[in-house]
């Protein structure tokens, strides 16, 4: 009986090692909004911009977040960003698994979130925030040690569609108002004479 209750728990602890070998990369992505960093910082000033993840710095994350690789950037685009697409290549590191961007823990820049694998390539998707111009952001990822095995990603963004300001617009519909009035009043006694 002693013989079969450890032949169980060998077959029981190998089919969990397989499972475990199955799924050797499970990642994770977030698009924080950090305080002011006293770490290195890459001014992105045009997009798409490319990227790579390093190692974090104890002390780098926001309020005492946790992350494997971090990427630093600040907006100087001169324009806001609504969204933004991340993208890599998979590759031997990241073995076509299933990628994970769900929010967690607070401090996120945007609120939703749709990220998977299309063909040969990890699409990770941020919406529904604004990423303003000269704002911080730290994209991170748990999972993947070292970071740098994600190699170059590529960062895409959607500008925010300006609003004119209330005074100009109103400023515009006077203007354009009076020169309609003035021209119409010079045609109208002109006609009658005809």
């Amino acid at each position: 009986m002693k013989a079969l209750r450890c032949l169980f728990a060998l077959v029981l602890a190998l089919t969990f090692t397989s499972l475990a070998s199955a799924d050797p990369v499970d990642f994770h992505m977030h698009v924080l909004d950090p305080p002011p960093p006293s770490f290195p910082v890459q001014p992105i000033f045009s997009t798409p911009f490319t990227f790579t993840f390093t190692t974090c710095s104890t002390g780098e994350l926001p309020r005492g977040g946790t992350a494997d690789g971090c990427f630093a950037g600040v907006n100087r685009s001169g324009e806001d960003w609504t969204n933004l697409q991340i993208t890599f290549d998979d590759n031997s590191v990241l073995a076509g698994q299933a990628p994970n961007c769900a929010l967690t823990g607070a401090n996120n820049i945007f609120s939703d979130t749709d990220c998977s694998l299309d063909g040969s390539t990890y699409v990770l998707r941020f919406t529904d925030g604004v990423l303003a111009n000269n704002d911080f952001f730290f994209i991170t990822e748990d999972g993947v040690i070292p970071p740098e095995g994600f190699g170059v990603g590529t960062g895409s963004v959607d500008l925010a569609t300006p609003e004119p300001a209330p005074l100009l617009l109103f400023a515009t519909g006077v203007i354009l108002l009076g020169i309609t009035l003035k021209t119409g009043r010079r045609r109208i006694p002109g006609s009658l004479l005809s």
